[in-house]
């Protein structure tokens, strides 16, 4: 008799993980679409929402943790710094410019210098951490799958 609960095969357990991978982007994007449709079209106040932000930031950072580490599939060692160094800037740009016209167009506020300058440091600091910790995890991943591979 099998330990198992279930007798699945090869082709069934890919099935199954296909279907749930299906269904667990679906729901992180049906929850970004309502986590919208509140703080926007609703204009709910923050409070009413949060929630839902934060269990949707946490879930889709331990995603990108998780892949990183468990892939192992990027090796920063063979990343150039150029590649690593744009894609940061990048990524701080948009937040930037999304961050100005959430506030500006979507809310109607008036922003000033003053404000886009707070906005910009808050996104170039809570970038970096991201970036660091993600980047320990990939080379921690990338490390983990070079020792199974010895």
């Amino acid at each position: 008799m099998s330990n198992t609960l279930f007798n699945v095969d090869e082709r069934e357990a890919d099935t199954f993980r296909r279907i749930c991978t299906v269904m667990y982007i679906f729901t992180i994007y049906s929850l970004i679409g309502i986590l919208t449709y509140r703080q926007f079209i609703l204009h709910q106040p923050h409070q009413a929402w949060d929630d839902i932000a934060i269990l949707v930031t946490i879930n889709i950072l331990v995603f990108l943790g998780s892949v990183l580490f468990l892939t192992g599939a990027v090796n920063l060692k063979k990343i150039k710094i150029g590649y690593i160094f744009g894609g940061y800037i990048g990524f701080v740009i948009i937040g930037l410019a999304f961050t100005i016209f959430k506030y500006s167009v979507l809310l109607g506020q008036e922003i000033s210098i003053v404000q886009i300058w707070d906005y910009f440091r808050t996104i170039v600091i809570i970038s970096s951490v991201l970036m660091l910790i993600l980047g320990i995890l990939a080379y921690l991943g990338s490390r983990r799958i070079d020792k199974q591979i010895e």
